[in-house]
């Protein structure tokens, strides 16, 4: 999958990039509102938008304002990540169509699951399937990662790797969320 993060948050960056390589996705980090409008327009499978609510002091709704505008909003899931938000942003926010609001910090499992459920739901279980990267895949990009940190368990049955949870939880869900 290939995701768009409107943040300037490094640190959001790098939680979510390590769950979408478990998942052999792509978390594309765009500060400015014109470079996001730029990749869309290229045509390429954007397959979410992850965005804090405002970046460069542009408020990243009008994202979704544009993908109405273009005909892609109900194609592309819109995730809203912030540290505070009220009642009233919420609302308007719910408004315009987002899929989901998660405040930060935030789990990022959940923000893949939502876009997940969001593509499933408009391209079907076929697009979502193509999109990610199978389990064995997966398993040995979780080997390839733990070699690098140098976390590569003696025994490669073992499963108390931190990572390896992690990767195992998504790979649980996934098969949950596509009835496998």
């Amino acid at each position: 999958m290939k995701i768009i993060l409107l943040d300037e948050d490094q640190e959001t960056y790098e939680v979510l990039q390590e769950v979408a390589k478990l998942s052999g996705s792509e978390i594309i980090q765009i500060t400015t509102l014109e470079k996001a409008k730029e990749l869309i327009d290229k045509g390429e499978d954007i397959d979410g938008i992850v965005a804090e609510k405002r970046v460069n002091n542009m408020p990243t709704w009008e994202i979704l304002s544009y993908l109405k505008r273009i005909g892609k909003a109900n194609e592309i899931p819109f995730i809203v990540l912030t540290k505070d938000i009220t009642p009233e942003e919420k609302e308007f926010l719910d408004y315009m169509g987002v899929t989901a609001i998660l405040e930060k910090p935030f789990n990022p499992l959940e923000v893949f699951m939502d876009i997940v459920e969001h593509l499933r739901q408009v391209k079907g279980e076929g697009y979502v399937k193509e999109r990610l990267e199978g389990e064995e895949d997966l398993l040995k990009l979780k080997e390839k990662i733990q070699e690098e940190k140098g976390e590569l368990p003696a025994n490669k049955t073992d499963k108390s790797g931190g990572i390896l949870e992690v990767l195992k939880k998504f790979i649980e869900f996934f098969k949950h969320l596509l009835g496998n």
